[in-house]
């Protein structure tokens, strides 16, 4: 190994993760220095002062930029809370006493009497009391300062400037991932070492109406004014108003993904914890409802379906919508045709749906126009507000070659016994309803109707009434 050349142990590292990478580099300080730009092909970045001067640190270096192609952003904000016992009550409650306390306390009495055991007792008692006062005064005090820190980043622009000026020294980058709510999952040690100090772990964004919006803006105007050739973007959780954006600003974020293969991309309408902090109490329902309805009638002006047809190259598309309400609810976030249109992508071979609403004909002529390349179909809460669901999966089974599906949540439409219960997006598990349609669209070409009389006898729980 010794004898290896620094050309051929970066071959080596090409292959190796980041972890494996590590472990090379232990083995001599000229593999530490061979190695070391192996380190920084995915950068993690948070919502951190530091964690940005770190990303303009390693973008400035030649010696390590070229090697970066992915980005990862973790943009979780620290939660909001409005007095010092609030705080302690919800994030510093089991906050554990220091070793330093252990060398401070006195020595226990040895056979003493019981009046200097009690006041032993209570020097103890006063010592842990002072101890947790001073932690608990000097956990909130660093918290104070990390929310300062956090508003000054906001009111400036996110700091969109910066990630702009990093991605100018990034030629190699080809994947962004872009994380809200622990959408990709998490929290990582990243992020709770950061403000673990202050005893809080960042989640969420404490803005509703402006949910992933100026973050994930920041990434993908700093991808199109570099000319940066992204190959994947996932991003989630936006709110759905993300589009709302001025021409020049659209021909910007179309330009960012013409030369995407992957997008995934989660919408919300809403969250129960959106909707409890900036709603009166016991009306988030109604307001979650009609966050569902202005989505579902904005999205027909086309912005969403002209973004995805700006990626004309996709061969994995992903578009989710979180809707945060009950399953009698009528109508979905987004309905089809204003999402995917007549627009063919030419290699698209990996598509999930989910919370959407479509006619049979646009579900239809959807398989119709990717039958050639399509080969995994995952819907997801997907109603029919026009036909019936066992023709339209007979013609799309005729018309596809899938080699996977995975049908999740409900599949409904306005037919009173077409309420279809399957198991949830995040369950590996199956049930006889899911087998059966997962079943019948897998053994493509021609074939009758769906039957599913066994499933309303042997799987009820599967096959509920509306409203049920």
């Amino acid at each position: 190994m010794d004898q290896l050349s620094a050309e051929l142990i970066s071959i080596v590292c090409s292959f190796l993760t980041s972890t494996d990478v590590g472990h090379l580099r232990c083995a001599s300080k000229f593999y530490a220095n061979v190695g070391r730009p192996f380190m920084y092909r995915q950068l993690h970045l948070i919502f951190t002062p530091d964690s940005f001067e770190r990303l303009h640190t390693i973008s400035s270096d030649p010696t390590l930029a070229p090697y970066v192609t992915s980005l990862y952003y973790e943009a979780d904000s620290l939660p909001v809370y409005g007095s010092m016992k609030d705080w302690e009550r919800f994030a510093a409650f089991d906050l554990a006493m220091s070793p330093e306390l252990e060398s401070m306390k006195p020595s226990r009495p040895d056979n003493g009497s019981e009046r200097a055991l009690r006041a032993y007792q209570r020097e103890i008692a006063k010592l842990e009391k002072r101890h947790r006062y001073l932690q608990v005064q000097a956990g909130w005090d660093k918290y104070l300062r990390y929310l300062v820190q956090q508003k000054e980043m906001r009111e400036d622009n996110y700091l969109a400037g910066k990630i702009a000026d990093a991605m100018v020294h990034l030629p190699n980058l080809i994947q962004i991932v872009f994380s809200l709510r622990r959408w990709v999952g998490g929290p990582s040690k990243a992020i709770e070492n950061a403000y673990s100090d202050a005893h809080v772990i960042p989640y969420g964004h404490n803005s509703y109406s402006w949910t992933g919006v100026p973050q994930m803006l920041s990434l993908l105007q700093g991808s199109a004014r570099t000319q940066m050739k992204l190959k994947s973007l996932c991003g989630g959780i936006m709110n759905w108003e993300f589009f709302r954006q001025s021409d020049e600003v659209l021909e910007e974020l179309h330009k960012a993904v013409r030369n995407l293969q992957e997008l995934k991309l989660e919408f919300s309408t809403g969250t129960k914890e959106d909707l409890e902090m900036m709603r009166p109490a016991g009306r988030e329902y109604y307001y979650s409802v009609m966050a569902v309805y202005k989505c579902a009638r904005y999205l027909m002006n086309g912005r969403l379906r002209e973004f995805l047809a700006a990626a004309p190259n996709l061969r994995l598309l992903d578009v989710r919508f979180d809707q945060n309400v009950k399953n009698d609810t009528p109508g979905s976030p987004a309905a089809l045709r204003y999402v995917v249109g007549k627009h063919k992508w030419e290699f698209l071979a990996d598509v999930t749906l989910s919370f959407f609403d479509s006619r049979d004909e646009d579900l239809v002529d959807f398989c119709e126009i990717h039958a050639m390349t399509l080969q995994r179909l995952v819907l997801n809460e997907i109603q029919l507000f026009q036909g019936s669901w066992p023709p339209t999966l007979q013609k799309m089974r005729r018309l596809l070659h899938l080699k996977q599906v995975r049908i999740r949540g409900y599949l409904r439409s306005f037919e009173w016994h077409e309420n279809w219960a399957f198991p949830p997006m995040e369950s590996q598990e199956e049930n006889l309803m899911s087998r059966a349609v997962q079943g019948y669209l897998l053994q493509n070409g021609d074939g009758p109707l769906l039957d599913l009389s066994d499933q309303w006898e042997f799987d009820f729980d599967s096959f509920l009434l509306p409203y049920a």
